[in-house]
């Protein structure tokens, strides 16, 4: 049996200090992340990705 090696996760603020997104990906993270969840750096990628492909109505 293998270990299943598990991503660190972070909170909102941490996400919003990261290098890992622009300062609009940041400000979008912070709008739409939730206040006491963590989040995986992929997590957190496919948040981003999903609200920025929603359609504008």
């Amino acid at each position: 049996m293998s270990k299943k090696e598990t991503a660190p996760a972070f909170n909102k603020q941490q996400l919003a200090q990261s290098n890992q997104f622009s300062n609009r990906e940041k400000d979008v993270l912070s709008a739409i992340l939730e206040e006491g969840k963590t989040y995986t750096i992929q997590q957190a990628k496919e948040q981003l990705t999903t609200f920025l492909k929603k359609e504008v109505i």
